[in-house]
């Protein structure tokens, strides 16, 4: 189980809702108060950096595909992602304007 720490977006400090994230092998769920969201996750490489597509498959996210990249430093977890569904990020930071989405999860227990 991963529980968000801290999100950025375009470069700020936004607040995070409660959510837990369950990653179990090729499979996600993200569970919130709102909603439940599911679906595949299908990890690979750009150059230097670790991508991964989370495939939904039920929820608010259901038939969508998100690129993103991805790292983990011990039981730290940082994904970012365009949330205006522009391509895939490059960098794991973004500045004003831009709609990348930077979430830092540390995994539970």
């Amino acid at each position: 189980m991963w529980l968000p720490e801290s999100a950025e977006l375009a470069g700020q400090q936004i607040p995070m809702p409660a959510t837990r994230w369950r990653i179990s092998g090729a499979n996600y769920v993200v569970v919130s108060a709102e909603s439940r969201d599911a679906g595949l996750l299908v990890f690979g490489a750009e150059g230097s950096a670790a991508t991964v597509d989370l495939i939904g498959t039920s929820g608010p996210n259901a038939g969508r595909t998100i690129p993103a990249i991805w790292r983990l430093e011990g039981d730290v977890l940082e994904l970012c992602y365009d949330v205006g569904g522009g391509p895939r990020p490059t960098r794991f930071s973004g500045t004003a304007g831009e709609t990348l989405l930077r979430v830092r999860y540390r995994r539970e227990g």
